[in-house]
């Protein structure tokens, strides 16, 4: 779990070099406006988080897309912005534009990531929780790409993890958009990230993903929850110090029901011994 910012012209002049410092890794840039021109604020932030190593997570271009045609035209103006540069794209799906659409929002989703895809980009969507729940949760088996949500609750600039939504392909929470960070002058939204890409969760751990909810049932005495998703668990508590290597067996037992309770009590999130989709993520 990492943390970090989104920022845009809006921001003013940052000072990187402060937002590192304040402990904020990562950061997310806007990089056209509306009219398809670079951000105002893109290039000066993205040499500013190259010089103080602030990890560029990607970009986003907020989308008043109401066609195929009109993303993909938009998606080109991101490519050319980044001019040959690497990185996640982010489109941001939560203009009232694009309330009445229904499965075309979809369209515009899966056409925009092709171009994305295309140029060699890794590519991801933006939304609010209230908006992917009445939008686009419907249609969650007709795309697929990784998720980053906005949810705020009390919008206090503090991380409540009882706001936390818990989506499938989740991998970034927006907590707030009133955050402080020293260094940025006024609010800006604040962020948790789990896991960048789902190549790199792969690569670090060899088994399985769950795709499921484990726990620790009994049936006529024997624990049921077992297989490599299992695994999946155990090897990731063994790497966070929580389970022996000998404990990599298969089998969601007691041992593991404890250690997740005991990860779960470390990372501030519900203590009870299931592993869902939000104690996955922290994995």
């Amino acid at each position: 779990m990492i943390l970090g910012v989104d920022v845009s012209s809006y921001n003013g002049i940052i000072d990187w070099h402060k937002v590192k410092k304040a402990g904020y890794d990562f950061a997310i840039l806007k990089v056209i406006r509306k009219d398809g021109e670079p951000d105002k604020g893109f290039e000066r932030n993205w040499l500013g988080c190259e010089a103080y190593k602030v990890d560029i997570k990607g970009v986003y271009n907020y989308s008043y897309a109401t066609n195929v045609e009109k993303a993909v035209k938009d998606a080109q103006a991101v490519i050319k912005a980044l001019n040959g540069r690497k990185t996640m794209v982010w489109l941001d799906i939560e203009d009232k534009c694009q309330t009445n659409l229904g499965f075309g929002l979809v369209s515009i989703i899966n056409a925009y990531q092709k171009t994305i895809k295309e140029a060699g980009l890794d590519f991801g969507v933006y939304t609010g929780y209230s908006f992917y729940n009445s939008y686009l949760k419907k249609y969650k088996g007709r795309f697929d790409c990784p998720l980053w949500i906005a949810r705020y609750g009390a919008n206090n600039g503090v991380r409540n993890v009882k706001y936390q939504p818990d989506i499938d392909n989740m991998y970034g929470w927006q907590y707030t958009s009133k955050g402080k960070v020293n260094g940025i002058k006024g609010y800006v939204d604040l962020n948790v990230f789990y896991t960048p890409l789902v190549e790199k969760i792969v690569i670090s751990n060899p088994y399985t993903i769950p795709t499921r909810v484990l726990s620790a049932k009994k049936i006529a005495g024997i624990y049921t929850c077992r297989g490599n998703d299992v695994r999946w668990v155990q090897y990731s508590l063994y790497k966070s110090g929580f389970l022996s290597e000998s404990d990599i067996d298969g089998v969601y037992g007691k041992r593991t029901e404890d250690a997740v309770k005991r990860f779960q009590k470390s990372k501030g999130i519900t203590v009870d011994g299931i592993v869902g989709a939000q104690t996955r993520r922290y994995m």
